[in-house]
């Protein structure tokens, strides 16, 4: 029996860069928020062992070079499990936007599939198979408010973000992570106030203050990329929308609505520009199964 579940893309609440690390990664310092912009994902355990992934974006491989298909088959190895497992993804989390999709889609197959073959993992274990997929799956694994540090894998739970409604924009044109961080200028300063001030305003539950303190360290070097990304955000900030940031590497944008009439205004203008807008509230969980 087939079963569906929800996987969820990410914002950051904020996004500091410390450094290049010896293994080649740059040390990051982050606070990453769940909100309510999801993939479905649909499970269907099969007897012969076998893995089959489907999805409907283009540029999303499928098989086993999916991140969703190589956590099943991390799964597979590690706990020798038998079953195989049929998966269809229905993206609607853009991809190369800098909202985690892929991340979220490993997460949520880790999951589902622990549930579904009923091999009993608990949160600790999923998130350290999770680290070996990729940075940001262990936050999906548990999804909310968490600050993450050293790679992203590091996890710190938050004060929940209250209620609100966030605008994601999201251009025809992606960023490559890899492409961004390279062009980050390593001359910038990790500003440690900046992010004290972030978590303080988060950790009152302060909407104000957190929309206020927003800032994304990679938001110069993705303009370096891709100079069109300026463009981007003097729409969203014209739009009147505050604490305007890059979406992590990009190449989505996302800002803070004072209403439902604003952002229904902007993801109008904004498909009349041939842009995807996405109107977004937070989230407690990183995935969930459907209700039937």
């Amino acid at each position: 029996m087939a079963r569906t579940f929800l996987s969820y893309a990410k914002i950051n609440l904020y996004l500091a860069v410390r450094g290049l690390r010896p293994d080649g990664y740059h040390e990051i310092d982050t606070a990453m928020q769940t909100v309510s912009l999801a993939d479905r994902m649909i499970f269907e355990s099969t007897p012969d062992g076998g893995l089959e992934i489907e999805c409907d974006a283009p540029g999303v491989p499928s098989g086993p070079a999916n991140l969703a298909g190589r956590a099943l088959k991390l799964l597979q190895r590690r706990l020798r499990v038998g079953a195989g497992m049929r998966l269809r993804v229905v993206k609607t989390i853009p991809v190369q936007a800098g909202l985690g999709g892929g991340s979220s889609n490993a997460a949520c197959a880790l999951g589902a599939a622990n549930s579904i073959w009923g091999l009993g993992l608990d949160a600790g274990a999923l998130e350290a198979l999770a680290a070996e997929i990729g940075s940001d799956v262990p936050f999906f694994i548990r999804g909310g408010t968490q600050r993450c540090r050293g790679r992203g894998e590091l996890l710190e739970p938050l004060a929940p973000l209250p209620d609100s409604l966030w605008a994601i924009l999201r251009p025809p044109w992606g960023l490559a992570t890899a492409d961004v961080y390279r062009g980050f200028t390593s001359g910038l300063i990790y500003d440690e106030v900046c992010t004290n001030m972030a978590l303080g305003q988060i950790a009152k539950q302060d909407l104000a203050g957190v929309v206020r303190t927003r800032f994304d360290d990679l938001e110069s070097a993705a303009q370096r990329v891709r100079p069109e990304a300026a463009e981007v955000r003097s729409f969203l900030v014209s739009s009147g929308l505050s604490g305007v940031t890059l979406a992590g590497s990009g190449s989505a944008w996302i800002g803070f609505c004072p209403g439902l009439e604003v952002g229904e205004r902007v993801r109008a203008e904004a498909a009349a520009r041939g842009w995807l807008a996405f109107l977004v509230r937070p989230v407690r969980g990183g995935w969930l199964e459907t209700v039937k």
